[in-house]
């Protein structure tokens, strides 16, 4: 593969074609009067004063910074000006490149942060993983991926902002009996009284109460909760039967419904 060799000096000519001799070369931000460095080589270590004195061949070493645009102003040696030229942009580098409807196939990306930035449009493809935080936008199709990463209890919000926790495919177990936070979406696996306390749940979380034990099982209504049992007006602690299970939601403020193998 070849490429078409890019003039390696600058050199800018006078109106008559002649090399502009001692001609200045002003260099700004695109569309504005704000002036923006240039460089002597491609290490852009050095900056050229600005503006940039062209020599005897009317040449000059014009190293632009990448991922930037800029307008040029070309003066002759007596300020007289030749022509200005704007919204120059340059390419960036692999680390500073912007880009818009960039199609890519084939490859690879791969050691890529996007910071400060949204995702949009359909995402879909092969088998893959999306890791951690990718947050998208308006219909997103994502076959067969598997994201991972995530903290507990992470949510996912629905068209109007609201969040909702990720739940399990299946139904964690709990010893505990006092339902806690962490065990919404999961069953709690007791023999003894069991408590639903307050301060603890919002409206939509849900929990499973199951008895292991023979007897009867209290399901107590805590200091500041109200416990009802569904399809009725009653309200207060619970009686579990023996081996029998309890659907607990909370609808409101420290209210919940019991509903199931309950009295």
């Amino acid at each position: 593969m070849t490429v078409l060799v890019p003039q390696p000096k600058a050199q800018f000519f006078a109106t008559n074609g002649d090399p502009l001799v001692g001609g200045k070369v002003y260099t700004y931000a695109a569309g504005t009067s704000t002036p923006l460095q240039t460089y002597t080589s491609a290490l852009g270590v050095t900056a050229n004063t600005n503006p940039v004195i062209l020599d005897s061949r009317g040449e000059c070493d014009l190293w632009f910074s990448t991922a930037s645009s800029y307008k040029v102003v070309l003066e002759s040696a007596t300020n007289v000006l030749q022509w200005t030229v704007d919204n120059i942009a340059t390419y960036g580098t692999a680390a500073s490149q912007n880009a818009n409807n960039v199609a890519i196939t084939g490859g690879t990306i791969s050691g890529v942060t996007i910071t400060t930035s949204t995702i949009t449009g359909d995402i879909s493809g092969n088998a893959g993983t999306v890791t951690n935080g990718v947050y998208l936008t308006a219909t997103q199709t994502l076959t067969n991926k598997t994201i991972t990463g995530l903290a507990s209890a992470s949510t996912v919000n629905d068209s109007l902002g609201t969040g909702y926790t990720i739940g399990f495919r299946t139904v964690p177990q709990s010893a505990n009996t006092t339902a806690a936070a962490s065990d919404i979406g999961k069953h709690l696996y007791v023999s003894a009284t069991t408590t639903v306390p307050s301060g603890v749940f919002v409206a939509g979380d849900e929990f499973l109460v199951v008895s292991s034990s023979a007897s009867t099982v209290t399901l107590t209504q805590g200091a500041g909760t109200t416990l009802r049992l569904g399809g009725t007006a009653t309200t207060g602690s619970r009686t579990i039967a023996a081996f029998g299970v309890a659907r607990v939601l909370c609808v409101g403020t420290e209210t919940f419904y019991v509903t199931g193998n309950v009295t």
